[in-house]
């Protein structure tokens, strides 16, 4: 091979490597991207988000379709039990996480979770636009409060006009001896609602205060109801005046035509709130705060808020007649962590003080 022949394919050679690397150059980090990107989406695509939740099996229906309808391929697996069952089985789960996130669990069965680290925290896309007293303190949140409810006086006007009754207008006004075996009240270790109840009065006048109260009140309660709808529904049959209740439940029952009274004690009332929170350990991180997200949209929250009256989004979603426009400013403040702590002390207490009259466990 002459000297010339090899000097040109020599340059050659040069020429095509210089061409090929400056390819790679710009094709290796389109082709990363893309890699990235198709590992993302197959990733969210391959997705099975297992969701803890209290909320109702008709409910989730509505809610999985909303949700599959804006974010395809993600298969959800809801596990339903009640707030205080899922709290455990997270704690005996702790190594091994099962769940990816729970949602529609009341604040106050979790709040302790999330103390002890077993919630990923995170600020979905529109946090912003909730009311950021319904939500964990922390930033970014360990729990997302999501829609509230709180306790409201359920008053039969029919019997109290029969019976000449003065009708309450706080708290004190039920240790009247004239409501004696009149009220029906809740059981708080049977009902949220009942235990929210509980956590109300004690934030009004402390422990102390709260139990003196109490005290006072049994004299007049002739049960303690297990079930949080059970002392609006005996008040609205007509068999008793009064029934410590929540909003919602009052508000329907006037709707239906019954001869109900919604009284919000003057001195302020207790609430809790319906949360959701991603499990730390899930495998499907982007997922769950896809899931997340989504949930406190306005679509998403606006579907929620049909048996809720009060949501921690700040506009108006779904009116519920009758429901009263100015709870929000009626809300006590509640230290859940706090609460969840004191909570199974506060409930042997209460046992030990006020069970003799307590519905018995079905």
């Amino acid at each position: 091979m002459s000297k010339g022949v090899l000097q040109s394919r020599t340059l050659a050679a040069k020429a095509f490597t210089v061409v090929a690397v400056n390819i790679m150059r710009v094709f290796i980090p389109i082709f990363s991207v893309a890699l990235i990107t198709h590992a993302a989406v197959n990733a969210l695509a391959a997705s099975q988000l297992t969701i803890y939740t209290a909320a109702s099996q008709d409910e989730l229906k509505k809610i999985e379709s909303a949700f599959r309808n804006e974010i395809k391929d993600v298969e959800i697996r809801w596990v339903r039990d009640s707030t205080n069952a899922i709290s455990k089985r997270l704690r005996v789960e702790s190594g091994q996480p099962k769940a990816d996130v729970v949602w529609g669990v009341a604040a106050s069965g979790i709040a302790d979770l999330a103390a002890d680290g077993y919630f990923l925290p995170y600020s979905p896309k529109e946090f912003t636009s909730l009311d950021r007293r319904y939500s964990d303190g922390q930033t970014p949140p360990r729990w997302i409060g999501l829609r509230v409810w709180a306790n409201a006086l359920c008053v039969n006007r029919d019997l109290m006009a029969a019976k000449k009754l003065q009708m309450p207008e706080r708290w004190g006004d039920l240790l009247d001896p004239a409501f004696k075996k009149r009220i029906v009240a809740l059981d708080p270790s049977g009902s949220r609602t009942g235990l929210m109840t509980v956590f109300g009065w004690r934030s009004l006048w402390g422990s102390d205060g709260a139990w003196r109260y109490m005290e006072g009140l049994h004299r007049n309660v002739v049960i303690y109801m297990r079930g949080g709808n059970a002392p609006c529904d005996l008040v609205a049959r007509g068999l008793y005046p009064i029934g410590i209740s929540y909003a919602y439940r009052v508000a329907k029952y006037i709707a239906k035509g019954r001869p109900i009274e919604l009284i919000m004690p003057g001195d302020g009332v207790g609430w809790d709130v319906e949360a959701m929170a991603i499990v730390r350990g899930t495998p499907y991180v982007e997922t769950a705060r896809a899931f997340a997200d989504w949930i406190i949209g306005q679509t998403a929250m606006k579907l929620q808020s049909r048996q809720f009256g009060l949501m921690s989004r700040q506009e108006n979603l779904f009116e519920v007649r009758f429901y009263p426009e100015k709870l929000k400013d009626a809300l006590v403040p509640i230290d859940f962590e706090q609460h969840a702590n004191e909570r199974e002390n506060l409930l042997a207490e209460w046992r030990l003080r006020f069970g003799a009259k307590a519905e018995p466990e079905q």
